[in-house]
């Protein structure tokens, strides 16, 4: 089970690197706890990482393509474990409302089209043809805040 303290130290972590004795400030406790509790979340699977660094992928020359795809009922169960291999695929939700699936892949932006394309052809390979698949393309980063 997770609890409070628990939650706050995923929330950091997920907001950028800290070392634990930062964590352990931010949230109150000493270091000693940190780290049991950080050991602790990723035995559970809670996490996967200690680390993260989010980079600034304009600088890198790459552009997000947002999809948002409409699946047939028999499709659904083949292509989410599809994307969730998938190399490009950093992104993936099953949803309801507008879309079944929203991915967000990563592509050179010069070679958005390219990378979309692609993508179209391995579902259509797959035998896979959404109703509906919708794109909107990054053109800056605005906010990138991952904790809650």
């Amino acid at each position: 089970m997770v609890d409070e303290l628990d939650r706050k130290i995923v929330s950091f972590m997920s907001g950028g690197v800290y070392s634990y004795g930062e964590l352990a400030k931010l949230c109150g406790v000493g270091r000693s706890t940190i780290y049991r509790r950080v050991e602790e979340l990723e035995r559970k699977g809670v996490i996967r990482r200690k680390v993260m660094a989010v980079p600034d992928f304009e600088k890198l020359g790459l552009s997000a393509v947002i999809i948002g795809m409409d699946m047939y009922p028999n499709e659904l169960e083949r292509v989410v474990p599809f994307l969730k291999e998938h190399d490009r695929v950093k992104l993936l939700w099953k949803t309801y409302g507008t879309h079944d699936i929203v991915l967000a892949i990563l592509c050179d932006r010069d070679d958005i089209g390219s990378c979309i394309h692609d993508l179209r052809k391995e579902l259509a390979e797959l035998g896979v043809t959404p109703a509906k698949f919708d794109v909107s393309i990054s053109i800056s980063w605005e906010k990138m805040q991952l904790r809650a």
